[in-house]
């Protein structure tokens, strides 16, 4: 079986790193940008998920490992909508407030 890294979590966490000076500011750009890194990281992580549970022979429907990105819309919708940031709250979580 062929494996290959995903760079792209790589990726998403050092620019998260370069951006944290501007992703820690209160405002709706900054919870735009944050958030966006945020569902674009996850929702990747369902579609490889999928695409390795879809490789099993043995596993019908794998589709299913691919519903919850419509969630994670609809909350990406709703966080801009009251300028929930994403960063802010996953620093405070890993360091305290």
């Amino acid at each position: 079986v062929e494996q290959e890294v995903e760079w792209i979590f790589l990726i998403l966490y050092v620019l998260q790193f370069f951006l944290l000076p501007f992703l820690m500011q209160r405002g709706f750009v900054s919870a735009f940008v944050s958030n966006t890194l945020f569902l674009v990281a996850l929702s990747y992580y369902h579609y490889i998920t999928f695409l390795g549970y879809s490789a099993l022979p043995f596993l019908r429907d794998a589709v299913y490992f691919l519903y919850p990105v419509g969630a994670l819309i609809l909350l990406y919708v709703i966080s801009l909508i009251i300028q929930f940031n994403c960063s802010i709250f996953a620093l405070g979580l890993y360091f305290g407030q």
